[in-house]
């Protein structure tokens, strides 16, 4: 029966060898399209696993214990920023030759040496050294080694300095190891065991009796973010493409199922004929399989550079293991024999009834019950709560979701049948009753054309929804464009075993550093904040709380100097007559304070200190005007930042870095929703296109026959497009209403807003990719002319 198998594909004349090289071509694009997914996959884990050495020190990875014969290493995580763009910072200094060394680099940078990644030396090099290399001391010592970068874009500096350096330096901490393994789930809150007080610009840490060092921003990676990618892989991406090497595997499955028939009329039995028909797909599987690797390698460079996690991959980070190749190279084969297998249940139930076309058993009903079990269990979770911990949330709403993806594919032949019957009913023109018994008697394979084209579609609904629910419970903007232009820079810090906030130094200094900043071109005005713990204002300012007309908590004072508060209007003005004003310790950033109409508007008290005390103030904070060009803000950051006498903890930023780094975690899921979108609408199209030229391919005889009995070609290709349409609209339709469903239950739960709709944007997409798919319906159309030519109307 092999040997005859074999025969029968390679010598089964023309049409033979053209059904196995479309079945070749299928399966070669589904496969290579598989081995991409898996190996962006394989690259998002090695992405997030390269983050673990940036949590050395943090909470969730301590200090180790002294260790003998190892001398321990300062180590001092900071952030910093360029244009809008993170740098990670790291400040170290060895304290002998057995001092651990970050990964990357051949040894701790002694002062004056830095060691960058290769994307933050292209940047040095471009850029202008008072806007950013001033920033670090010394010279550049090397690169550091792509095995130590999550991405070719990170951004990543590691600075020397001496111990006595980072001895008094704040939130500075001995380490005897660098971290290897990611910590566990992440709350929101890094570092200090989530104690921190926030104050103006950004966070200051409080007293610190464990010695942990606190990270100024979220370093990245964790299980909660592999965990989501490799959900959103596998339910958005995987899928739709296993989808379409199945109906890929099933082209021409009218034609075999004929052909099979008539062999077991013939006197074949069941065995004989899975035998051959197995033979079929295992060869085009094994063709397919071979091409397919093919695909994989002209598509792993520039898969690499899309911006998957908001960053692009190391192109030989996209990479299968021994078990992928195996799994695929064995699996697929496999599978294809499987599915030729169970597309022979008919013929082997009853030859004759697939001989005489008879009608298979309509679905039921019952069709619709996972899905309402899964938009059950998801309302579930919104009346009575999530799990508390990352991993349940994840496998909660993740099994919801695809409970729901399960739903809708049991669901959709009988979806598809009832909108069939509603057609029929509600029609008299013969092509519309054509197509309408055409899809009731076999929806299963009607619903099968768009199913890839459903899931694309629910799937961009939940997502953009989410995000666009996100964004509105996160604005984008707080404050005006003066505000988003000020960069503000706090000089204070906690004093080791007290809870007040104490001056970096003596006031004195700041003259001769705002002189240095308002010599920068650009700079409009500079505004020294100090700190006075005499200060004598009421407990709470007035009129400016989160709304612009409630209380403000009380918050510890600073007080400014009016003549200069003059020269920066966004930060608000004195009363008539008074000298300086009390002021909100840290600065303001228009987040809190204000609410959203901004400070400009913000009269502040009075305060009762001298001006002539003013000086011998500690500061507090420096908020630096500027015209909004890269220039005078970047020069003013490298300013301020070596200004202080020890590595700063947050970089000195405008009210635009601030939002852009509160909002960077809400781009990465935006990204991550656009790669889902863009990658599983073409691949829903290549399905639709597939389904659409098998149908055809397995009615040649009978559409032959119509052009005969005297139907004209218009008629059939109403028919066509109907067949296409109907199942495609009516299973969407419920598709986006799951979609939005599911959408709202997750907003109310898990983000803790109301479903907030989508904008213009995501309308026109879903009717984009509706479009398309009606337009790859259109494009058969030409190859129905060609197919139903009087000489395929024969008996065989």
């Amino acid at each position: 029966m092999i040997s005859l198998g074999l025969r029968l594909v390679v010598n089964g004349g023309r049409e033979a060898i053209v059904r196995l090289v479309i079945l070749t071509v299928a399966v070669s694009l589904g496969v290579g399209l598989l081995l991409t997914a898996v190996a962006a996959t394989n690259a998002a884990v090695t992405w997030n696993n390269r983050h673990a050495w940036y949590w050395t020190g943090t909470s969730s990875e301590p200090p180790g214990p002294a260790t003998a014969g190892i001398a321990p290493l300062w180590w001092h995580p900071s952030g910093d920023l360029y244009d809008g763009q993170a740098i990670v910072r790291f400040d170290v200094a060895a304290t002998g030759a057995s001092s651990p060394v970050p990964p990357g680099i051949p040894r701790d940078p002694p002062p004056g040496q830095y060691y960058a990644s290769p994307a933050l030396i292209a940047l040095l090099r471009d850029a202008p050294a008072n806007q950013l290399a001033d920033r670090f001391p010394g010279r550049l010592a090397g690169a550091i080694g792509d095995a130590a970068l999550p991405s070719p874009a990170s951004l990543v500096v590691i600075v020397g300095r001496s111990a006595a350096q980072l001895a008094h330096a704040p939130d500075s901490v001995r380490v005897t190891s660098i971290a290897k393994a990611l910590p566990g789930y992440q709350t929101e809150c890094v570092g200090q065991g989530c104690r921190t007080e926030c104050h103006g610009q950004g966070c200051r840490a409080t007293p610190n009796p464990r010695g942990l060092a606190y990270f100024p921003v979220d370093p990245g990676g964790g299980a909660n973010s592999v965990d989501l990618i490799l959900s959103v892989v596998a339910l958005a991406v995987l899928l739709p493409v296993l989808i379409f090497i199945a109906t890929a595997t099933r082209l021409s499955t009218a034609r075999r199922e004929e052909r099979f028939a008539a062999m077991r009329l013939a006197g074949a039995t069941r065995r004989q004929v899975s035998v051959i028909a197995a033979m079929e797909s295992t060869m085009a599987g094994i063709a397919g399989v071979a091409a397919g690797f093919g695909v994989f390698f002209l598509l792993r460079i520039p898969v690499a550079a899309i911006p998957f996690i908001d960053q692009p991959f190391f192109p030989a980070e996209l990479k299968l293991s021994l078990l992928d190749i195996i799994a695929v190279a064995v699996g697929v084969p496999v599978f294809a024999a499987i599915a030729a297998r169970l597309a022979l249940r008919r013929v082997n139930i009853s030859p004759l009834g697939v001989a005489r076309r008879a009608r298979p058993k309509p679905p039921g009903a019952w069709r619709v019950v996972p899905l309402l079990a899964g938009l059950g269990e998801l309302g579930f979770w919104t009346v009575h709560g999530h799990p508390a911990s990352g991993a349940g949330q994840v496998q909660a709403f993740v099994s919801s979701f695809a409970l729901i993806l399960l739903g809708l594919f049991i669901a959709g032949p009988w979806l598809t049948m009832a909108s069939a019957r509603a057609m029929a009913r509600w029609t008299s023109r013969p092509g519309t009753l054509i197509a309408a018994r055409r899809i009731a008697d076999d929806p299963r394979a009607a619903f099968r054309a768009v199913s890839g084209l459903v899931l694309a579609l629910f799937v961009t609904t939940v997502a953009v929804v989410a995000i666009t629910t996100q964004n509105a419970k996160e604005p984008s903007r707080f404050g005006t464009v003066a505000e988003d232009n000020m960069l503000t820079d706090q000089f204070a810090v906690s004093s080791p075993g007290s809870s007040v906030f104490t001056g970096a130094g003596p006031a004195a200094s700041a003259a001769p550093l705002a002189a240095r900043l308002q010599a920068i071109p650009g700079v409009q005005g500079v505004v020294v904040i100090r700190m006075d713990p005499w200060l004598n204002i009421p407990g709470r300012f007035d009129d400016i709380g989160s709304d612009g007309n409630g209380k403000f908590s009380p918050v510890p004072a600073s007080v400014v100097s009016c003549a200069q508060l003059a020269t920066v209007p966004a930060l608000g003005r004195c009363p008539a007559g008074a000298a300086t004003a009390a002021y909100p310790a840290g600065g303001y950033n228009g987040t809190g304070v204000g609410g959203n109409n901004g400070a400009t508007a913000i009269t502040w008290p009075a305060a009762n200190t001298p001006v002539a005390r003013l000086d011998t103030l500690a500061v507090d904070s420096v908020n630096v005007g500027t015209d909004g060009s890269l220039a005078a803000i970047e020069q003013a950051r490298t300013v301020l930042e070596t200004a202080h006498a020890y590595p700063v903890l947050n970089a000195p930023s405008t009210l635009d870095d601030i939002v852009k780094q509160d909002n960077s975690t809400n781009s990465g899921y935006q990204q991550l929703a656009n790669v889902v979108i863009l990658v599983s609408l073409p691949i829903a199209g290549c399905t639709l296109a597939a389904g659409i030229a098998a149908g055809l391919a397995d009615r040649k005889r009978p559409f032959s026959l119509l052009r005969l009995t005297g139907a004209r070609l218009a008629m059939l290709r109403r028919v066509v497009a109907l067949e296409g349409a109907v199942p495609l609209l009516s299973v969407s339709a419920v598709a986006i209403g799951a979609g939005f469903a599911g959408a709202a239950m997750f907003a109310s739960e898990a983000q803790q807003y109301p479903m907030v709709a989508p904008g213009a944007a995501y309308y026109l997409l879903t009717a984009a990719g509706i479009i398309i798919s009606l337009g790859i319906i259109a494009a058969t159309f030409p190859l129905l002319a060609r197919i139903t030519g009087p000489e395929v109307a024969r008996n065989e």
